[in-house]
């Protein structure tokens, strides 16, 4: 009997012990089962960390768009200061045709129009300087925007003139220089000196403009014909405005050169264009 007691109470311990070792195996089995949670939880915090700056930047397209926006709108204003152009237009009478120019894109109504006005009247003052009868005489004139912008127009005239009773046609040549800020014309002294080209003209540098080598020999003997003080005399005289007398010579300033023209006899071509290259150009 005592025996068999020793064996339940042994019985009793050693599964208690089993026990505990099964219980303290489950507890440890637990703990680590615990670890990946918290890693995981970790790795969910850190990835949470790192979408927020992708959240931001989600969030900034409508910023984008805003500034697209305000460029865009910003573009569209600057078109609507569109940039100072001329166009085109014909006088057209009897055998009288000349083509004249306007402006086109300045802001002030007035101010285009008073432009408009001073550079077809211009234009238009030959007919009158050349005491023509627009049924019987013929004008043929064509004329070339050379620049246009806010603060000058520049055009050149050419064409070809002959009276009713002429035996042949009177090459003509012109130009207008208008300042556009000041509504004026700008003459051949607001582009050199008169009597430092005249003695250009003089000189053995002259250069004439369009002309073959033939023409050229023939008009660097014929400048030298009219004295200093002629040449000085015809350029102060240069250009527009028109007084009761067409100008001789007219003038204008291209890239820095100044061009300037001289009349000269019809077999050498009726008129002859000069240019200057200024030295410190």
């Amino acid at each position: 009997m005592k025996y068999q007691e020793y064996l339940r109470n042994y019985g009793r311990r050693a599964g208690l012990v089993l026990l505990s070792i099964l219980l303290g195996a489950c507890l440890a089995t637990g703990c680590k089962k615990k670890e990946p949670d918290k890693i995981d939880i970790s790795s969910i915090h850190t990835t949470g960390a790192e979408t927020m700056p992708a959240e931001t930047t989600k969030a900034a397209p409508p910023q984008t768009e805003a500034s697209s926006t305000e460029s865009s709108a910003a573009g569209a204003g600057s078109q609507n200061v569109k940039n100072v152009s001329a166009k085109l237009n014909t006088y057209s009478s009897g055998k009288v045709s000349i083509e004249y120019p306007s402006v086109v894109n300045l802001e002030d109504p007035d101010k285009a129009a008073a432009l408009d006005s001073l550079m077809k009247n211009n234009a238009l003052s030959i007919i009158q300087a050349y005491g023509l009868n627009e049924a019987e005489d013929s004008l043929n004139i064509k004329c070339k925007v050379l620049s246009a912008d806010r603060n000058r127009i520049t055009v050149t005239y050419t064409g070809e003139v002959a009276r009713k009773d002429s035996a042949y046609p009177t090459a003509v040549f012109y130009t207008n220089t208008i300042d556009v800020g000041q509504g004026k014309d700008l003459g051949f002294e607001k582009f050199a000196d008169p009597y430092t080209m005249a003695g250009y003209v003089l000189s053995g540098d002259c250069r004439f403009v369009d002309a073959s080598d033939e023409r050229k020999e023939e008009l660097m003997k014929y400048k030298n014909e009219n004295s200093l003080d002629y040449y000085t005399k015809l350029f102060s005289g240069a250009d527009f405005p028109f007084e009761g007398t067409f100008p001789e010579s007219f003038s204008y300033e291209q890239d820095g050169d100044i061009y300037f023209s001289i009349p000269v006899p019809h077999a050498l071509g009726d008129y002859a264009v000069i240019v200057y290259v200024p030295d410190n150009k």
